[in-house]
């Protein structure tokens, strides 16, 4: 990943920023449809610089990173179009280079709730074949149970049935950078993005 562009909740007074990033999140989700393979993977990865979790607390804070392998995957994503409607509470930034210096690279991934951890490993384990994963890793990594979580989150709305839900983040670090694609939230339980 070399390009990015950073986006910032602006404090408002009137509009929790929760409720603000609900509504970004939602559209920056539509957009990263739209650029999907005929796999459902997407070329861009997101960062939350201010990610904090620890003791069973923690947030996501009020920037984003969205990052892309170059300038013309940022600019064909089109983040100022499907974000123009909530201008007055998020600063986007224009396109720039990820730095040279980096402290590292992180997997940002959405951590599932509705299923057993032993079912998530085995989803897991048969979509992600050839790869170095044992099964007691994958049950290890989803082992997260539903009245526990705590997990930073963001509110989203499905289109379909007007349901609510959280897309709950999880954050784990790593060495060097790793592409295999991303979601359509943006987020991937395999490849990492710049961590700076």
């Amino acid at each position: 990943m070399k390009y990015y562009q950073e986006l910032t909740i602006i404090p408002n007074f009137e509009v929790p920023s929760y409720f603000i990033w609900s509504k970004v999140y939602q559209q920056l989700h539509l957009g990263l449809v739209e650029m999907q393979d005929s796999k459902g993977i997407v070329p861009f990865g997101v960062s939350f610089p201010q990610y904090q979790y620890e003791s069973r607390k923690g947030g996501i804070g009020e920037k984003m990173r969205v990052f892309a392998n170059s300038e013309n995957e940022l600019n064909d994503l089109g983040i100022k179009k499907w974000l123009q409607r909530l201008s007055d509470y998020v600063h986007i930034t224009g396109i720039r280079e990820v730095p040279e210096k980096k402290k590292g690279y992180a997997i940002y991934q959405r951590i599932h709730l509705e299923n057993s951890p032993e079912q998530k490993a085995r989803r897991f384990i048969k979509r992600h074949e050839g790869e170095a994963i044992k099964y007691e890793q994958a049950v290890q990594m989803f082992s997260i149970k539903r009245s526990e979580c705590c997990l930073p989150y963001i509110n989203q709305k499905s289109l379909t049935n007007n349901n609510t839900f959280r897309v709950f983040i999880a954050k784990s670090y790593c060495e060097k950078a790793v592409y295999n694609g991303f979601g359509t939230y943006g987020l991937s339980n395999t490849s990492t993005v710049p961590e700076f």
